[in-house]
């Protein structure tokens, strides 16, 4: 659906405009009503939740860099969750608090449900009893980057017990009140100068650059510096600017999130509806699309496989269309069309060329069978290098081919 976008969700299962491949799998109204599931909000849509978590626990993961940060999923309507987040390319939408990699892979994620979603110890406040519930699964040893929404100097303590790296921006007014901390004021500091405060086993570092930026750790400090480039508006070019290597560090490993939001927009499933549980199934369904194509490419980047050899996201995800539509269709309650959204059912069927079956199906050597269809005008053989026509389908591909004394691209296709 993401693929192929329609302005109004009933038009997949109009009759004229709609898509097989869709209203022959999932049906147009709901089939099995359910109970709510008091005290849980997203009981409707827990069955997905429980799906996509499960699978990403089963992810590998090794000591390394990870970050957690906040993921916008995009929704206008009414909703007791919707959250309201400034400088977010989607700013209205549910909240979703994930973890990631450096690189954008989704390793976990837990959503936001109001004032009850509390995790742990409820005494350090929503954003450090988040980074601390999805840590869990963090290996020891391994660095965990966040932006100053989560930062607090006492999550940082935390993270230090559990053998964890943490690094972070942080609030002037979430720095402890003590007097071994007298940050200059911006005024004072040219560009290029940084402080930094060391309190056991926190280090705070103050760097200017246009603005200054605060920053936390418990294992980089200001010790160490480099030089970055930075645009100067005065003479109108780059310049060399020093930086301590935290802010280096935190740029380069911060961006996971911001990956994952631009894989998953440039397909993402469109459904104009003011039900929110679509818009969070049709989330999630772009999300393990998107993290399924990632594990695929960097399979494909450890056994050196040349770039152009790889599929990219949207071949990838007709791929996986094509895989899932190739299974047997459950069984579902046939829904008569509304008269708002319905149009006149023609008397006669529109013949559409079935979708090629995928390469491991068609070359597998089992059950092809070929079947003479009573049918009025033969088909097109689809063999890539004939143009013929014939009545003889392939029961298992669902293809016509010609077969004849003379002519068997029946076999031709099934071998080559």
């Amino acid at each position: 659906m993401g693929c192929v976008p329609y302005p109004r969700l009933p038009m997949y299962w109009r009759a004229g405009t709609g898509l097989e491949i869709v209203s022959g799998l999932i049906s147009r109204d709901s089939d099995s009503p359910s109970a709510s599931e008091t005290g849980n909000p997203l009981w409707k849509v827990q069955p997905m939740i429980d799906q996509i978590k499960g699978a990403c626990s089963k992810l590998e993961r090794v000591p390394g860099f990870y970050l957690i940060d906040e993921q916008m999923i995009p929704f206008t309507g009414r909703c007791q969750l919707r959250q309201v987040v400034k400088n977010k390319p989607r700013p209205v939408g549910i909240k979703n608090f994930v973890l990631t990699t450096s690189e954008g892979l989704m390793l976990d994620f837990e959503l936001y449900r109001g004032a009850r979603t509390m995790f742990g110890d409820t005494n350090l406040g929503l954003g450090p009893s988040v980074i601390l519930h999805l840590a869990k699964s963090i290996p020891p040893g391994s660095c965990v980057y966040h932006d100053r929404y989560f930062t607090t100097v006492p999550l940082i303590e935390e993270m230090n017990k559990l053998n964890l790296h943490s690094t972070g921006t942080i609030m002037l007014n979430r720095i402890p009140d003590r007097a071994t901390i007298k940050f200059k004021i911006d005024s004072q500091m040219t560009r290029g100068e940084s402080q930094h405060f060391v309190c056991e086993p926190v280090t705070i570092v103050k760097w200017k650059d246009n603005k200054s930026v605060l920053l936390a750790s418990n294992c980089t400090g200001s010790a160490a510096t480099i030089i970055v480039k930075r645009w100067d508006k005065t003479i109108r070019q780059y310049v060399d600017v020093t930086a301590p290597k935290i802010v280096k560090n935190y740029n380069q490993h911060m961006g996971g999130v911001d990956v994952l939001d631009q894989q998953m927009e440039c397909y993402r499933t469109f459904i104009k509806t003011k039900k929110w549980t679509l818009k969070l199934l049709t989330h999630f369904f772009d999300l393990a699309l998107v993290n399924s194509w990632r594990l695929y490419r960097n399979d494909c980047n450890r056994n050196n496989y040349a770039r152009k050899d790889t599929m990219p996201l949207l071949d990838f995800r007709l791929d996986v269309a094509d895989a899932l539509s190739c299974t047997p269709s459950r069984t579902r309650r046939d829904s008569e069309d509304d008269d708002q959204v319905s149009s006149p059912r023609r008397d006669y069927k529109i013949y559409r060329p079935a979708n090629r079956p995928l390469a491991e199906k068609r070359h597998d050597g089992y059950e092809h069978f070929p079947t003479s269809d009573d049918i009025k005008a033969p088909r097109t053989c689809r063999l890539e290098t004939c143009s013929s026509r014939s009545k003889i389908r392939c029961d298992k591909c669902n293809v016509y081919l010609c077969l004849s004394r003379d002519k068997n691209c029946f076999k031709a296709y099934h071998i080559q």
